[in-house]
C-alpha cells in the first residue's frame, strides 16, 4: 500500500468536499424560481429565517444567500 504525504491527504480531502458541497447545491432550488434578492423585503430577511445557514447559505436554496436577502420561501422562526 503506498503512503499519501500530507499534502496528498489534505488535497484528496478537499477535493472530496468541494464534490460534496457541489452535489449538495445541485439538490437545492435555484435563487431565480424562489425570487431570491440580496436585499430584505420589508423588515424581513435571510438572516431571521429560519432556512438561513450562517454564514451565507440556505438548507433549500442553491449558491450564496445574502442574510440580508429575501426569498418567497422566508419562513419567521416562532
Amino acid at each position: 500500500m503506498r503512503k499519501l504525504s500530507r499534502r496528498a491527504l489534505f488535497a484528496a480531502l478537499a477535493a472530496g468536499a468541494a464534490a460534496t458541497a457541489r452535489a449538495e447545491d445541485a439538490a437545492k432550488i435555484a435563487q431565480a424560481e424562489v425570487q431570491y434578492q440580496p436585499m430584505p423585503k420589508g423588515m424581513f430577511s435571510c438572516a431571521q429565517c429560519t432556512l438561513f445557514v450562517k454564514p451565507n447559505a440556505c438548507k433549500v436554496v442553491a449558491g450564496s444567500i445574502s442574510p440580508s436577502g429575501w426569498c418567497k420561501l422566508f419562513d419567521m422562526a416562532d
